[in-house]
């Protein structure tokens, strides 16, 4: 399949570069640290949040920098040949984003691992778990190709990558006690896809929201329809799908 060999090239290409192989390790390291930290000093080891977000971040870090692989490839000059191809546009600019999201993945056998490690409570790893983390992979893999072309209209999309970091955790509920988190989840959830799977892998005790999940790709998808084919339009119109 056209599509398949597409990502597979472009996969191998993502990793080959050293910031984007190292972003996802460091930065699901460097957060296990932080909350092991905190953990640790408040006597929380028997928690498993401090893996479950460790990874959640890690894999949302390494989706970010699906705008600079757009950046990379207009630095390379390759950025108007995938673009401006006989092949879908749309196809084209999901096999150059997925790379991102998938290689994210990493981020939950790493912090798991880091969680066996450091004697941290991993809770029950089962069917449940594993079907919610997929579908948390398919809305970041949702969100981020959205979001990513419009850094098709910038030459400097590596510079801004780190904007759309930290406000979607937040707003998906990631960070913040109990008592703040679950109300933001309760609306977020309708918009956002990210935020459904990440409230039943921090609170486990909670419903699985399906409805909100579906409807919040629905719009997510919807705008990728209809948006990524003008957004495109528009940078050839600028001339920013070549470097500036």
């Amino acid at each position: 399949m056209r599509f398949l060999r597409l990502f597979w090239f472009q996969f191998k290409l993502y990793i080959s570069n050293q910031y984007f192989f190292w972003l996802t390790i460091t930065s699901t390291v460097s957060i296990f640290v932080l909350q092991y930290t905190i953990a640790y000093a408040n006597h929380g080891l028997n928690d498993p949040m401090v893996w479950i977000r460790s990874a959640v971040f890690g894999l949302w870090a390494s989706c970010t920098t699906a705008a600079g692989s757009i950046g990379y490839q207009r630095f390379q000059g390759t950025l108007p040949y995938i673009i401006n191809t006989r092949y879908d546009e749309r196809a084209s600019l999901i096999a150059l984003l997925l790379p991102a999201s998938s290689y994210g993945l990493l981020a939950f056998p790493l912090s798991f691992l880091l969680a066996k490690i450091f004697s941290v409570a991993t809770g029950t790893i089962d069917l449940k778990f594993i079907g919610i983390v997929i579908l948390l992979w398919i809305a970041a893999a949702t969100m981020d190709i959205l979001i990513a072309a419009f850094f098709t209209l910038t030459p400097n999309a590596l510079v801004y990558e780190a904007l759309i970091n930290i406000p979607i955790l937040l707003l998906t509920g990631l960070f913040g006690n109990r008592v703040i988190s679950l109300p933001l989840m309760e609306v977020s959830q309708y918009f956002l896809p990210m935020t459904m799977p990440v409230r039943v892998l921090l609170y486990s005790g909670n419903m699985t929201n399906i409805l909100a999940y579906i409807c919040s790709m629905l719009i997510w998808i919807l705008l990728i329809l209809v948006m990524v084919r003008k957004i495109n339009d528009l940078a050839r119109e600028k001339g920013t799908l070549k470097i500036i």
